[in-house]
Order: C-alpha cells, then structure tokens, then sequence
C-alpha cells in the first residue's frame, strides 16, 4: 500500500496529491487546470496537481485533457495511468467524440487521514487501500 499525502492551498485553490514517497518525475499538463506527474523510471503515477480546486469539487463536469494530444509518443502511457489505482481515485477519464476529458472525484477512497496546518496550507496524509 503505497501512502497517499493531499495538500490544499486556500488562497491559490490548489490541490496537490502525492503518491508514494516523492520521486524525482516529470510533469505532464493534461489541461490547463492537472498536472500529472509520472516517474519516468517506474512509469507510475507519483503525483497530481489540480488548479481551481473548489470550482471542480462541486461542479462535477467533465475537464478536456488537450495535453494528452500533445504527448503522442506517450499518450497510450498517460491513458493507462489515468485509468488505474491510485489515479482513478481522484480522476474519471472518458474518451468521446469531443476527445479525452476527465471529472474530478470527490471522495477519493476510503481512508484514514491525519491533518496538520503547516504555515497557510492544510496537509493530510492519506492512506488509501
């Protein structure tokens, strides 16, 4: 079971998940609003990073991924990440006549978490089975 840590920023609105131990990865921008961030040695998921966060937790619509497209010598890669454990916990990935889109997921897992204010930010550490 690998730890799942989520930090929220209030002021900028914010969303950051860790999975795992933090790795050295790189970031794909899915959208304007997610970044996804892979380990390019293990080809897992290490981290997402959701701008606007509020506005996409209670709004529930789908988000085009146009940054999928512009990854085609990995898009078969970014597709098989954001359709498995632990991404699809937080992310729900259709592909349509209008392309590839995403709908942000509320309640991620069912978890224990702690909570602790570092500085502005509330940090949980999450453990998700």
């Amino acid at each position: 079971m690998r730890a799942t840590r989520i930090s929220y920023d209030p002021d900028g609105d914010i969303l950051y998940v860790t999975f795992g131990q933090p790795a050295a990865s790189t970031g794909y921008q899915l959208s304007d609003q997610i970044l996804l961030r892979v380990d390019p040695k293990t080809q897992r998921a290490t981290g997402l990073t959701v701008l606007n966060y509020s506005h996409h937790a209670t709004a529930s619509r789908e988000m085009p991924l146009p940054g999928i497209e512009e990854h085609p010598d990995v898009k078969p890669l970014l597709l098989s990440i954001l359709g498995s454990v632990p991404v699809n916990q937080f992310l729900s990935v259709t592909t349509g006549e209008r392309g590839i889109s995403a709908t942000l997921l509320v309640l991620p897992c069912k978890q224990r978490s702690a909570a602790s204010w570092r500085g502005d930010r509330l940090h949980l550490l999450t453990l998700c089975s």
